[in-house]
């Protein structure tokens, strides 16, 4: 399967999981490329803008220059302008979902090449601990 498979079964997966948990979601994937992000999710009146990465192998980690540049400007100016933090939803190769606030991974991004699965498993949020925590 390619990565572009991969990518865009995982959005679809994401998308159906948060609209299970009663988000209101849509999936920008049918837009045109070079969206700064896949997914906005929003629950009580409180929006949320996720980029969804797969990770296929256990020793593959993910590699911060997948961020792209639209990314990370986009994020923050979602977050300047008063929406909160963007979000990356990493779906690991245990098939287990963690979130990271955007803030999170431009810090890494100064010191670090990559992040290892178990550092996203360290430092990240279960989905259902994240859901837990939105408003």
């Amino acid at each position: 399967m390619t990565n572009k498979k991969l990518g865009n079964d995982f959005e679809q997966e994401l998308c159906e999981k948060l609209s299970e948990y009663g988000f209101w979601v849509h999936n920008m994937a049918m837009n045109k490329s070079g969206q700064p992000a896949d997914i906005i999710a929003v629950r009580n009146k409180q929006a949320y803008l996720i980029d969804a990465k797969v990770i296929s192998s256990p020793r593959g980690g993910f590699a911060l220059s997948r961020v792209e540049e639209n990314q990370d400007l986009a994020m923050d100016l979602w977050n300047e302008r008063g929406n909160g933090q963007g979000w990356f939803a990493f779906k690991l190769p245990t098939e287990e979902i963690y979130m990271l606030p955007h803030f999170t991974i431009k810090a890494l991004m100064i010191s670090q090449s990559k992040l290892s699965c178990n550092e996203i498993f360290q430092i990240g949020k279960s989905l259902e601990k994240w859901v837990v925590k939105c408003k």
